[in-house]
């Protein structure tokens, strides 16, 4: 028999009160320990007002969640166990009531003892109903998954398995599901889908369970994507109601759904390695990173992934103090930006930001005095990725040391005097992939030759500029 709506409707409203009775219920028992100190006395009046709406709460958040049980997707062992001490919290919590207020008409140590011992067995029972319905949400082990080894030992209990997904060496021998797949499942899915909690009737903690689908059948069909259930709704909107995983849980990315969706086009196999199976070009690159995180990643990529030492602070405060914006890149990172101000030049900084030249990524000399020969120490700043160098006095010479930076990702030489014959000396650099150079002495066929030595910069010298070129090279040709 279906439950009506109206029944888990209301059974909704669980969550929202069951936080009534653990605060009134430890309230009371707390009240009543500090009332029998004489500092505390004037307490002992609240006990029975909050013991009496903690009994009440207990009471209604009780039926709340057996309605809430009837809609299903939990483990009847542990539901059960939750629910039953739900209503023993309930019933203990009444029964502490009326016996405070017996032992307030009639003081006598018997009645008094049997109302203690009452009240503290129902804070037992409230503790023991707060974890397993906690273990019902959040999974058996939320309240033991980081216990340090050292207090499971205490506890009598095993040390911690680690769960860690080994990292693939062989990618070819890996096998899909289990090395591939189910680590997916394991991160994003299994907390909502296992014995214990059972959304949907679905369990996806082995392979098996997997395979039985859920309340609408099965969640994939093999070889065909597009009927899939579960891909149908990984591909909702996060604020549809169906969509998976829910919002507020962690999402999957791009990479993962990529992985999903070819293994389920694949056939979903259980027992294929990768090189028993197709790999498309696209996966192919997804799958390469699970053998290297940086397999897809450009040099700047890893670089600026990587970790490096704060600066010194002195140095910092110092810049700071001339006039320059230096600041972190990101968010927790040491990597710097530096914007050098107009009324400065690389020429005066140059010394004292080396000092911070390890840390420096992002270097900005824009509408400055700056000289070919501040640039001299360029390249100890190995590690800067954008360089702006518009409108400043750089010419060829200053290209030079330029082309000593590794990591250069982007170059604005936009209204310097560089030419033709300087900007080749940037054709070694391995990372450069955008320069600007409008309003320069360069000609489109100094460009398309600085292309054609090194295909991944794009070289933009403005269409202005480019139309500018060939205005003067016609007159010239008059």
């Amino acid at each position: 028999m279906e439950t009506p709506d109206i029944v888990l409707f209301f059974g909704r409203f669980h969550p929202l009160i069951l936080h009534l009775p653990i605060g009134f219920l430890a309230l009371a028992f707390l009240l009543e320990i500090l009332s029998r100190f004489e500092r505390f006395r004037a307490y002992r009046p609240a006990v029975g007002l909050t013991l009496l709406l903690g009994a009440a709460s207990a009471a209604v958040a009780a039926i709340l969640g057996y309605m809430l049980a009837q809609g299903g997707g939990y483990g009847e062992d542990l539901l059960s166990l939750h629910q039953w001490l739900g209503i023993g919290t309930a019933v203990l919590a009444i029964v502490s009531f009326i016996l405070y207020q017996q032992r307030n008409k009639q003081v006598n140590p018997v009645m008094d003892k049997a109302y203690v011992s009452t009240l503290s067995v129902m804070i037992l029972v409230l503790m023991g109903a707060g974890h397993f319905g906690g273990s019902l949400t959040h999974g058996s082990d939320y309240l033991t998954q980081y216990m340090p080894n050292t207090l499971r030992k205490l506890a009598g209990m095993p040390a911690k398995e680690s769960k860690e997904i080994k990292p693939i060496t062989n990618l070819e021998e890996a096998v899909v599901y289990s090395d591939i797949i189910y680590p997916i499942f394991d991160t994003r899915c299994v907390s909502c889908h296992n014995p214990d909690k059972k959304k949907g009737e679905l369990m996806m903690h082995t392979a098996e369970a997997l395979l039985e689908g859920g309340e609408n059948g099965p969640i994939f069909v093999a070889g065909d994507p597009e009927k899939s259930e579960m891909l149908l709704r990984i591909h909702l909107p996060e604020e549809d109601d169906d969509h998976m995983p829910p919002d507020g849980k962690s999402q999957l990315t791009d990479e993962q759904v990529a992985l999903l969706t070819w293994w389920v086009a694949q056939g979903a196999p259980f027992d294929k390695t990768v090189a028993e199976v197709s790999v498309d070009e696209e996966t192919q690159a997804v799958l390469n990173t699970l053998v290297d995180p940086n397999a897809n990643k450009s040099e700047v990529e890893v670089l600026l992934a990587s970790e490096v030492a704060p600066a010194d602070e002195q140095t910092v405060a110092n810049l700071q103090q001339r006039g320059v914006m230096i600041m972190p890149l990101a968010e927790k990172v040491h990597w710097l930006q530096v914007n050098v101000p107009r009324s400065a030049s690389a020429d005066s900084l140059m010394n004292e930001l080396g000092k911070a030249s390890e840390q420096i990524t992002w270097l900005d000399f824009g509408n400055t005095a700056t000289t070919d020969e501040a640039l001299e120490t360029l390249p100890q700043f190995k590690n800067v990725t954008r360089l702006h160098l518009e409108n400043t006095q750089v010419t060829d010479a200053g290209l030079a040391f330029i082309a000593k930076l590794p990591y250069l990702e982007y170059l604005n030489l936009y209204g310097t005097q560089v030419t033709d014959e300087g900007i080749q000396q940037l054709s070694s650099l391995p990372n450069l992939r955008k320069l600007y150079l409008w309003q320069t002495q360069v000609t489109e066929q100094g460009a398309a030759q600085l292309q054609e030595a090194n295909p991944q910069i794009e070289v933009n010298i403005g269409v202005e500029n480019a139309e500018a070129k060939k205005s003067d090279s016609a007159v010239a040709a008059r």
